[in-house]
């Protein structure tokens, strides 16, 4: 062990890969980690710059739907009747349809109060909305004294327009004081201050807000920058890393293999003192194991080659023979045989029994199909056999046939036999042999199962 040891000196693989796929993991998940603040803070700013509109709008709609009310109400309160004596409903119609959006001072107000926004901004909003609601019951005020005046039609639109009841001093008034009253009203320096101060305060809100948006903005975007840089970094650092990793496996791994691979196409022994550990463990077993590959080959080849009961050549080295066989300028007969009955045999005599019929069969097939440098035989498959006859004719193809018969009768077995032959096999393929070869011995299996007819066919050609 101790000298295993001090043979194999180098750094073991594990000791680089895993400290090297730690450090790459590690930076797999921070790259993640920050891609997800990227995102997140992408995604903040964008919330921002969506809120900050979204206030604004809220904001500027409560001046503007304040001061349509105030415009239609003014104006009909000043021209309640148009010159030819009808009243003036147009603008009044406006101001009802107006009072239906829900943009009035306490409305939006609501949304305000449910908001992030700094002191400062509810303030204003607050002084904004106290303001437009008082110019709202000012022209509720005044529309009643009009209404008091010049009796509305009775519509259910404007039936639905609030009003307020007059005091005492007011329903004493005649109707002309009526509606100089409401005119004072709507006209009065109480009133405008209000409208002033609607205006001043929304201005005030929206500069605070476009302000804290931009505070937020910047701040986000110098977060979501320096999240950029880190990014790049750790970017960068795996590039590195994975280079460093790579000319380290490719000089202490691929290299090295290269090396193996030409070494081993030309049966030279390998250097086991370089590489990492695994490299010079690999070089050093491959050398062991080139010395016994010599004395097991021929071993191995046979076992491949040779069917261990019958000692006949294998269905590898059937395939194996038709390769090395021509394709044209030579006759050849192809025989499939199958034993009748085995399963019989073993099922009632047992699996030696059955053995023994499986050596006797190959016995009659090599006696009758293996005699002579062209004929060859192999055990196909379980109970199945192949047997090759070459430059061969039909004459020759009786007398084996008439043979084997004699053989059977012999050795008191069955077998199905189908055969194909090629005058010249350049006009057929192996394949179109087999597959004829085959569908015959199946026929005659069949026939001999059912009637057990021993007839054969007359060869002949395909």
């Amino acid at each position: 062990m101790q000298r295993e040891k001090k043979r194999f000196r180098g750094v073991p693989i594990n000791a680089v890969t895993v400290p090297m796929m730690i450090l790459l993991v590690v930076l797999h998940i921070t790259i993640v980690a920050v891609i997800f603040m990227v995102n997140n803070a992408s995604t903040s700013l964008t919330e921002i710059t969506a809120n900050s509109n979204t206030y604004i709008t809220d904001a500027t709609s409560m001046q503007a739907g304040s001061s349509l009310l105030s415009e239609t109400s003014t104006s009909f309160v000043l021209t309640p009747t148009l010159e030819d004596g009808s009243l003036n409903t147009g603008t009044l119609m406006a101001y009802i349809r107006e009072l239906s959006v829900k943009r009035r001072g306490s409305d939006v107000l609501a949304k305000f109060e449910k908001r992030d926004i700094s002191d400062g901004m509810r303030s204003t909003m607050t002084t904004a909305a106290e303001c437009a609601t008082r110019m709202y019951e000012t022209q509720i005020h005044a529309l009643s004294l009009v209404r008091s005046a010049i009796p509305l039609p009775n519509t259910p639109q404007f039936n639905s327009l609030p009003r307020v009841a007059l005091t005492e001093e007011e329903e004493a008034l005649s109707d002309a004081e009526k509606l100089q009253l409401a005119t004072n009203l709507m006209i009065g320096h109480e009133y405008n201050e209000w409208k002033q101060t609607i205006s001043q305060s929304i201005n005030a809100c929206v500069d605070q807000i476009r302000a804290a948006a931009n505070a937020k903005a910047s701040a986000a975007g110098k977060h979501i920058a320096m999240l950029r840089r880190l990014l790049w970094a750790v970017t960068i650092t795996i590039v590195l890393v994975q280079v460093f990793f790579f000319m380290l496996l490719y000089g202490q791994v691929v290299f090295p293999l290269n090396r193996f691979t030409r070494l081993i196409d030309s049966n030279h022994s390998l250097d086991d003192r370089k590489g990492l550990r695994e490299v010079r463990v690999l070089a050093s077993a491959y050398n062991a194991l080139l010395k016994r590959r010599d004395a097991l080959d021929a071993i191995l080849r046979s076992a491949a080659e040779t069917d261990a009961l019958t000692n006949m050549p294998n269905r590898y080295r059937f395939e194996q023979y038709l390769l090395e066989c021509g394709d044209r300028g030579y006759s050849m007969a192809m025989f499939l045989f199958d034993i009748n009955y085995l399963k019989q045999t073993n099922d009632t005599q047992g699996h030696l029994a059955g053995d023994k019929l499986i050596r006797d069969a190959a016995d009659c097939i090599s006696e009758c199909f293996g005699q002579g440098e062209d004929n060859c035989c192999f055990r196909f498959g379980g109970d199945e056999f192949a047997a090759v006859m070459k430059h061969c004719d039909i004459p020759m193809i009786r007398e084996k046939i008439r043979r084997f018969q004699e053989l059977e009768r012999e050795k008191g077995i069955s077998i199905s036999m189908g055969y194909a032959y090629a005058r010249d096999v350049g006009d057929t393929t192996f394949k179109q042999l087999l597959e004829e070869a085959d569908r015959r011995m199946y026929d005659r299996k069949k026939a001999t199962h059912s009637e057990r007819d021993r007839e054969v066919p007359e060869p002949s050609e395909i």
